[in-house]
């Protein structure tokens, strides 16, 4: 191996291990969060269409100042759907409806402001609006949520998977804009060995947050669990001992069940029996006779062994059966979420070993290539 081969390894090993140490998103989401639909991306705009967005909104800022707030409101809307990705836009039309009176049309404008540029600059003034504007009900379901996030984040730090994977999962159903939340429940799920869930939630996540500064990571962490999911070979291979099977596929109890059932019966089999047998002699005489003595005897050897045989075969089918089911549900790879990140790994290519005359006798070598 080169000295150029083992920099380009060490360096892929930080990246490998953040994708296995990704943690918790612990910023809860705000009450307002519970109002507002889930936004595509939006599709970046052409240059012309940026320049008449631009112009448009120019008009509609005049329109306003001079108090003609239903022409401002055309001209921006206009504008946004020009450009759909300029937040400014989406911030000004919600103004706009709101001096209109249109409360629906605003707080939408306000919800897709907020999904655009989650921490721009007028994000603390449009929440406020938005609470403002907003029922008291819909504040109040939105204050739940942020309880139920912070009782989700408890339970995970207490071990608790099934009630962590809960709480978050009602702020999912609840706020299912708010993408940490589907980031938080796929550590979980991944806690619990629910690969495919796992990987369902990640890229919920990363539709939501197409920009996330740890969106590398997040796509290695899902490469991951889609080379941790079961093998059907493999669960038949471990099958062959009673009870493998499971315990690979991580169904423990099951498989502590396959393992008595397969112990017991090669208890069955050992059982032993005393019996008394006659046994035929001839004494020197010629005369023939009988007599008795005490045996040992397996009984139940045939059937002992017929059901642990039988037990450890039905296991391992089982094991089968539970592995491809598994990688049945697993959801094919997105290809929206990895076209900007290369997450090829390391392929590791071994050659025969080499044998060459030198001064000294023979030099043996052994070339080791990695390519990226």
């Amino acid at each position: 191996m080169t000295l150029k081969t083992f920099v380009v390894a060490a360096a892929c090993v930080p990246g490998i291990l953040a994708a296995q140490t990704l943690s918790l998103k612990r910023t809860p989401p705000a009450p307002t969060a519970a109002a507002c639909p889930v936004f595509p991306p939006p599709a970046p705009p052409v240059r012309e269409q940026t320049e008449e967005a631009n112009r448009l909104g120019t008009v509609a800022r005049e329109s306003a100042l001079e108090g003609d707030h239903k022409s401002a409101r055309d001209l921006f809307s206009q504008a946004a759907q020009l450009n759909p990705s300029d937040p400014s836009l989406a911030y000004r039309l919600g103004r706009e409806n709101e001096e209109l009176g249109d409360t629906t049309r605003a707080v939408h404008e306000y919800c897709r402001y907020l999904s655009i540029a989650p921490k721009g600059g007028e994000e603390p003034g449009v929440r406020g609006r938005l609470t403002a504007l907003l029922a008291p009900a819909v504040n109040q379901q939105g204050t739940t949520l942020v309880a139920q996030f912070e009782s989700g984040l408890k339970a995970y730090d207490a071990g608790d998977w099934d009630a962590s994977g809960t709480a978050f999962g009602n702020v999912t159903h609840g706020a299912p804009g708010y993408a940490p939340a589907y980031f938080d429940r796929a550590l979980v799920r991944a806690r619990q060995h629910h690969q495919g869930d796992a990987i369902r939630d990640f890229n919920a996540y990363l539709r939501l947050a197409p920009a996330a500064d740890d969106r590398g990571d997040v796509v290695q962490r899902i490469d991951q669990l889609r080379h941790e999911m079961p093998s059907a070979g493999a669960a038949f291979a471990f099958g062959l001992l009673p009870g493998g099977g499971q315990y690979y596929t991580g169904q423990y109890i099951l498989g502590v069940f396959v393992t008595g059932a397969a112990g017991g019966g090669v208890a069955l089999a050992l059982t032993t029996q005393t019996v008394t047998k006659l046994h035929h002699y001839v004494d020197v005489n010629g005369v023939p006779y009988t007599a008795p003595y005490q045996a040992t005897e397996h009984k139940n050897l045939a059937a002992g062994i017929g059901i642990a045989g039988g037990v450890t075969l039905l296991g391992a089918i089982e094991a089968v059966i539970v592995a491809n089911h598994r990688n049945a549900q697993l959801p094919p790879p997105d290809s929206t979420l990895t076209a900007t990140t290369d997450t090829r790994r390391p392929a590791l290519a071994l050659q025969f070993p080499t044998v060459v005359p030198s001064a000294d006798g023979l030099r043996i070598g052994m070339p080791i290539h990695l390519t990226f």
